[in-house]
């Protein structure tokens, strides 16, 4: 079997990397040696020598935030927070903001942390991981619609941070909303293809069209991927179809799916291959693709074209079923690596497929 092996998109941000003072090439050294520490769970090897570099460069951002995420490492959360506090007062970066609400939080005291990551935000408002960790308060909190538009959010301004779609999928895929859960999963498993949380959104994926897609009884087979159901007239009268509304309608007008599901009880992986294909080939017939700009659709379309629109569905749902997609692989091995070849020269960009 040919390894999914993808690039994975990576954005350095220059507000984490910046020096106060620049460091002579031996204590830059030393830095490195630190940073080798920490990534090692060394800690305290590590903190001995940021506490020597900050004698000499006590301005230093990078050294405080450093020293001060090796002491939330050892869960001393009081001693990090009060670093950072000082270091904000000076050279800050972005992800100063998002450790120090991290620290309030694990200490119980999560208002703060809410206004510290708000307050990183005001400085920061393009930092995706600021905008993560607001949400996962909100989310502790069972606070979800917060949870959710803060995720939402962050997506918006920091398309290429993969967190976001990962943590808006898990809850939507589950919610009364899973179409979104749906979208959101997949462009995560693009921007992280070869990870755990990529198969975790793999299963809760297929798992969400299963759960909606069903018979309530011997003769009802009920669609429900959104609770939208209000349908109202644009300025020129036409009929203005909310994208949600005309995702489940197209779902839902397939006969095909009916004896598949009375016969196995649920929709295999091929049935919503077909499904997903019928709906992405009605939107660009009709110039809905235009018309609600979906970031998900224009790559789609590339695949359908480029013919390996089998096989990516396959991959995108691989987790829902491992028999079936072990089965569907043993067939169809060269259709499934000419896909990840194809793959290979045409990563996805979050930000790039979206334009006209």
């Amino acid at each position: 079997m040919k390894r999914f092996f993808l690039l994975f998109i990576v954005l350095l941000s220059t507000t984490f990397v910046s020096y106060a003072q620049e460091l002579s090439k031996e204590d830059e050294d030393q830095f490195q040696l630190a940073i080798e520490y920490s990534d090692n769970g060394n800690a305290n090897k590590a903190i001995e020598i940021y506490d020597q570099l900050l004698k000499k460069y006590p301005d230093s951002g990078t050294l405080q935030y450093e020293l001060a995420y090796c002491h939330y490492v050892k869960q001393d959360f009081k001693l990090a927070a009060k670093i950072l506090e000082k270091a904000e007062k000076g050279d800050d970066n972005a992800a100063m903001y998002a450790l120090h609400g991290n620290c309030l939080d694990m200490m119980g005291k999560q208002d703060k942390a809410i206004a510290k990551y708000q307050e990183g935000i005001a400085k920061y408002p393009d930092f995706g991981q600021l905008y993560l960790e607001l949400g996962t308060v909100y989310r502790s909190r069972n606070e979800l619609n917060s949870a959710v538009e803060s995720y939402a959010k962050g997506i918006e301004v920091d398309p290429y941070f993969s967190s976001n779609y990962y943590r808006i999928s898990q809850l939507l895929c589950m919610s009364n909303e899973p179409v979104w859960g749906i979208i959101y999963g997949e462009i995560h498993e693009l921007l992280q293809p070869n990870s755990r949380r990529s198969e975790e959104l793999s299963k809760a994926i297929y798992d969400a069209y299963n759960a909606n897609m069903k018979y309530e009884n011997d003769s009802t087979y009920h669609v429900s991927l959104t609770q939208m159901n209000q349908i109202s007239m644009n300025d020129d009268g036409e009929l203005d179809i909310p994208f949600e509304i005309l995702y489940e309608f197209l779902f839902s007008s397939r006969l095909e799916d009916l004896s598949t599901v009375r016969e196995k009880g649920h929709l295999d992986m091929l049935s919503l291959v077909e499904d997903r294909q019928a709906f992405l080939t009605k939107c660009f017939a009709d110039g809905a693709n235009q018309k609600y700009l979906i970031p998900i659709f224009k790559y789609q379309q590339m695949v359908l074209e480029a013919g390996h629109w089998e096989a990516y569905n396959m991959w995108l749902l691989r987790k829902g079923n491992d028999d079936e997609f072990s089965d569907w692989f043993d067939a169809n091995e060269d259709k499934f690596n000419a896909f990840v070849d194809w793959y290979s020269d045409h990563i996805y960009d979050p930000v790039e497929v979206v334009k006209k």
